[in-house]
């Protein structure tokens, strides 16, 4: 066997290691910061206590309006989990990191997926919490459809990380990170339905906040948790029907799509923007 052929093999073999290495890596470096520690888990957390507790004896479509904006709130998880995913690429890539790393034999796509790995586990994390205040204090069920769920959630990180990856290269500096991630963090809170319906907002503005990338996510993971309809919901709405598992499914297809549509635009300005070394370098 020629050493070129070996040599892929055995990358391939080590990939796990490599993926591993990057996690563990990436895991104690988000603990250990601060800043990061605070916006990618306490800052969700901490601003579904001071929301939506005061929410706990009012409805929306049927369902308690505390808990209804807690499961938002596990949607905007995944727009802080962006936000340090962007600083983290930013930040490896000014200090070099990145450039070191790709003239190894460690491949690309085993540095990403640690450091996604790493932001996924958190944002895991804070599903617990939130979901744990939703079903004990703010009475909430269990959620009526696990698997669609877990798909909303998961294909919403994708998202918001393949973006993360795509903005790093938009973004000159560590210093400058927050230029880019504030905007996308303050559209996703206020007009992406987390707290309250989009119902409530000017009508001419409601049809493109159901399209930006937050929005069909904390739709579908509504609709998982409850089984019911969301997203014509409004504040002094009805209650919504319940669905079961086909129509729960067919109902989140349309908010899917644009969560996936969003993803692959994500990933072709990626390919276009991404840089392994300093902008400025």
């Amino acid at each position: 066997m020629s050493s070129a052929t070996t040599l892929p093999t055995r990358q391939n073999l080590a990939w796990p290691a490599y993926a591993r290495g990057q996690f563990l890596l990436s895991w104690r470096v988000f603990w250990r910061n601060r800043r990061s520690t605070f916006i990618g888990f306490l800052l969700p957390v901490l601003l579904n206590l001071v929301i939506a507790a005061p929410l706990r004896d009012q409805q929306i479509a049927g369902v308690n309006a505390a808990a209804y904006s807690t499961i938002g709130f596990i949607g905007f998880a995944l727009v802080t989990s962006f936000i340090n995913l962007l600083n983290g690429v930013v930040a490896r890539r000014d200090d070099l990191v990145l450039k070191r790393l790709r003239g190894t034999e460690v491949p690309p796509t085993a540095i990403f997926a640690g450091q996604f790995g790493a932001a996924g586990a958190v944002v895991l994390l804070q599903v617990v919490v939130l979901g744990g205040l939703a079903v004990i204090w703010f009475d909430a069920p269990l959620p009526a459809d696990p698997l669609l769920f877990l798909l909303a959630l998961t294909a919403g990180f994708l998202l918001f990380a393949v973006l993360a990856v795509a903005l790093s290269g938009l973004t000159p500096s560590a210093e400058a990170a927050p230029m880019i991630a504030t905007p996308v963090l303050l559209i996703c809170m206020f007009a992406s339905g987390v707290v309250a319906p989009l119902s409530s907002m000017p009508h001419w503005l409601q049809a493109p906040a159901h399209n930006l990338p937050l929005a069909p996510v904390v739709e579908t993971l509504r609709t998982a948790w409850f089984g019911r309809p969301f997203g014509p919901e409004s504040w002094n709405g009805g209650q919504l029907p319940s669905l079961d598992l086909l129509h729960g499914w067919q109902h989140a297809a349309p908010a899917l799509l644009i969560i996936v549509a969003w993803t692959a635009g994500a990933a072709v300005l990626g390919r276009r923007l991404f840089r392994w070394e300093p902008r400025h370098g």
